[in-house]
């Protein structure tokens, strides 16, 4: 008798629990339905807190934040909730620092998604942001690119900068595009990057800077530009310099691997010799004739 009266009562006891777990989940859907749609996306822990929630598994943690940012840009994104992107890129980039996509996305983002009018703050932090990635990647021709142009197109157009300010940006920037071109950058910006020269830098800088990008130009059609722009404002002997260095450079490559193009020889070919940027190029100002 004793038995039945417990088993009864323990019954009593689930049912009891059922309904109350039943009546606190109706209650919490209830909560949540008040709460706007994005709300469980707009929620991010500081990076630091992020950093031991994920018991060691950072990556994978950015990875998820990653996804979590990409649903929140393309659906969620308003005026008022742009700050959020820094958030996001500011945690991805915390957990794992060398994830080179996120840098270039946060740039954009902050800047060019949603309707609101671009003001200084989201160019700053635009900027941050890609001072941030340069700094784990000095050498990505996409983060050089895109802060150059961010620099020298989008400052002087947006309200609140000096014109000191611009003048130092459009340099910086130019600075930036030519050095995206000498780290790989596809041939448009390579030729950008040329047309930018005669404003931006001194007349030797100049000079190597071309040298450079001809020395390693596959494209014929980007070559002969490149080859106008030297003459022009380096004078044929300028011209008839790299020219003949380009000759020793092909015949270099020809002699140790002939089945190597000629862009991946500028890089793996030995540091020795008069092929390099740094290498002075031989001009009547220079010999004093």
């Amino acid at each position: 008798m004793g038995g039945v009266r417990r088993r009864l009562l323990a019954l009593a006891v689930l049912v009891g629990l059922a309904g109350a777990v039943h009546g606190l989940h109706e209650r919490a859907r209830t909560m949540r339905a008040a709460f706007p749609e994005d709300e469980d996306l707009l929620y991010l822990p500081p990076p630091e807190h992020l950093a031991w929630m994920s018991l060691g598994y950072r990556e994978a943690l950015a990875d998820l934040i990653w996804v979590r940012a990409l649903v929140f840009a393309g659906t969620h994104l308003t005026d008022d909730e742009i700050v959020w992107t820094d958030r996001y890129t500011e945690a991805i980039t915390y957990l794992a620092p060398r994830f080179h996509r996120p840098y270039l996305w946060g740039g954009i983002s902050a800047i060019y998604v949603g309707g609101k009018a671009v003001d200084r703050s989201m160019v700053e932090r635009a900027i941050r942001i890609y001072r941030m990635g340069l700094a784990q990647f000095p050498e990505s021709h996409e983060l050089l690119y895109r802060l150059g142009m961010l620099l020298l197109h989008q400052v002087p157009i947006t309200p609140g900068y000096t014109p000191e300010e611009i003048a130092e940006a459009k340099a910086e920037g130019a600075r930036l595009i030519r050095k995206a071109a000498a780290f790989g950058a596809d041939p448009l910006v390579r030729q950008y990057a040329a047309s930018l020269i005669d404003d931006y830098a001194g007349r030797q800088l100049a000079i190597q800077f071309l040298r450079s990008q001809i020395l390693e130009a596959e494209d014929e059609h980007l070559r002969e530009m490149l080859r106008a722009k030297l003459a022009e404002i380096g004078g044929s002997e300028a011209l008839d310099e790299v020219e003949r260095l380009r000759r020793a450079f092909v015949a270099e490559r020809d002699r140790a691997m002939p089945y190597v193009p000629e862009a991946l020889w500028a890089i793996i070919r030995p540091d020795e010799g008069p092929f390099g940027p740094e290498a002075t190029v031989a001009t009547s100002s220079d010999s004093g004739r």
